[in-house]
């Protein structure tokens, strides 16, 4: 067990247009790895806070889109981390190969045709270690915290939650053109689901919330958001 006086360290890693993660407490953890090609930046930002790619104890893919998991392989190849993701993005990650991006919002219309192209939805393979369907305990890779289920965005979309109050839930929340106040997913496998489960990240012990994309965000901005859509 970690005292309660051990915070974790956020390291957040800009790749471009899509954001990962570092997480040091007494074990280190790596949420999302970018776009292939990825894996030097991160490294590097590892070698800057004193860590070797070895230190890595776990790579958690918080779902199955190119963006996230393109430099998933590498990054396991170089640090033995085990791959963890949700069993029902497993497919997309063992093929190299995310779903078609289903439209939520008009910009996802429009930025689709962009997105959907083979060159923007093709990755490097990796077969994942750790295949998660419920709450995961990160106590064992020296991280005091969980990942959760978060469906919506796609039906395998996961988050973590550390005990500290940080979140980070990958694309179940994109950042609002123009105004970069946080949004709901321009896509979505599941988008009847998307609404529960920004709700079940927001919990009472939820302090900021980390995204794939902008961010970060106030849990007050994010429940704004939701009641929001809720007074419609």
């Amino acid at each position: 067990m970690t005292s309660p006086d051990n915070v974790p360290l956020i390291i957040p890693i800009s790749l471009g247009f899509v954001n990962a993660y570092i997480v040091k407490q007494d074990g280190i953890i790596l949420i999302d790895t970018g776009i292939p090609g990825s894996e030097q930046k991160i490294l590097d930002t590892l070698r800057d806070h004193g860590c070797k790619p070895r230190d890595i104890s776990l790579i958690i893919i918080t779902h199955g889109h190119q963006d996230h998991a393109g430099s998933a392989a590498s990054l396991h190849g170089l640090s033995g981390a085990p791959v963890a993701c949700h069993a029902d993005d497993a497919g997309f990650l063992e093929k190299g190969k995310q779903n078609t991006l289903k439209p939520c919002s008009i910009t996802g219309y429009f930025l689709q045709f962009i997105f959907n192209r083979k060159k923007l939805s093709e990755y490097p393979p990796v077969h994942p270690d750790i295949l998660i369907d419920s709450p995961f305990d990160l106590e064992s890779y020296g991280i005091s915290g969980i990942i959760i289920p978060t469906p919506g965005h796609t039906k395998g979309s996961v988050s973590v939650a550390l005990n500290s109050g940080e979140r980070f839930t990958g694309d179940l929340i994109f950042p609002k053109i123009p105004s970069g106040k946080p949004g709901f997913p321009f896509w979505a496998e599941e988008p009847d689901l998307v609404l529960d489960s920004i709700r079940k990240i927001c919990d009472e012990n939820c302090s900021v919330i980390y995204t794939g994309h902008g961010g970060p965000y106030s849990k007050g901005d994010v429940l704004e958001m939701v009641r929001g859509v809720s007074a419609e």
